[in-house]
């Protein structure tokens, strides 16, 4: 019993630092932080009450750190398609500050700070790049690093600054209509994989309630995994597509 709950708050602990290292990278408020573990924490105590099979709780603390492991990828998708939707309000931001005097530092840092969470995290790395001339952009965000380089252009020439970000504006409003329906095409598979979703979870819970899950933990949690890593899959296939205006 003792060796049980050393492996629950083992499994526990892991799973809360995966959650802590998540809510860092994309700027998670404490409180939904908090809102996450405690969440998690009855998770595990709900699943240790109704299995006494230390296997079984490992392999459910493998599938929650594989899925907490992968989650980042599928979640950053979403995030990217936002901070995509942001660069041109932000934008504004910039022309209306350099159209009231401002220098063109001076109005990107402050449009930059109309964001919030982690697209201001994302734009603030471009006027950190700007500023010290290095170029601090990671690879996975590429989105960034297309607009930093345009952004470092204007802030080389020093001359008309205020119809070059027009200009840039103008080019990212046709490439977001541009993306916003080239997304129909891929919006099918996601309405499919809402559907899967929905209709394995209601068979799930018909297997809870049927059959019970310490009988078959084995196979529900097998199932449950495979059924995680299609969603990866699907979602990682549709991000590597390529669209060029």
């Amino acid at each position: 019993m003792i060796t049980f709950f050393m492996l629950s708050m083992f499994g526990q602990a892991l799973i809360q630092r995966s959650l802590a290292n998540i809510a860092r990278e994309f700027a998670i408020s404490q409180r939904s932080l908090r809102s996450l573990m405690i969440l998690n924490f009855f998770a595990i105590v709900f699943f240790a009450t109704i299995t006494e099979s230390a296997v079984a709780l490992w392999l459910f603390f493998g599938i929650l750190l594989i899925s907490l492991k992968f989650f980042p990828e599928i979640f950053r998708i979403f995030l990217l398609q936002r901070l995509s939707r942001a660069v041109i309000p932000m934008l504004d931001h910039l022309i209306l500050g350099i159209q009231a005097g401002k220098s063109f530092r001076q109005s990107l840092h402050m449009a930059i700070e109309t964001q919030s969470g982690w697209q201001r995290n994302q734009l603030r790395e471009i006027y950190n790049s700007i500023v010290t001339s290095e170029n601090m952009i990671a690879p996975k965000s590429a989105r960034i690093k297309d607009l930093l380089e345009e952004l470092r252009e204007v802030d080389r020439s020093q001359s008309r600054t205020l119809d070059q970000v027009k200009a840039l504006r103008r080019q990212c409003k046709v490439e977001e209509n541009f993306r916003r329906r080239s997304g129909q095409v891929t919006q099918q598979i996601k309405m499919q994989a809402i559907i899967v979703t929905a209709l394995y979870g209601a068979l799930l819970a018909f297997v809870f309630v049927q059959f019970g899950f310490t009988p078959h933990r084995f196979l529900i949690l097998g199932s449950l995994f495979m059924f995680i890593l299609g969603l990866i899959i699907i979602f990682s296939v549709g991000r590597r597509i390529k669209w060029k205006v």
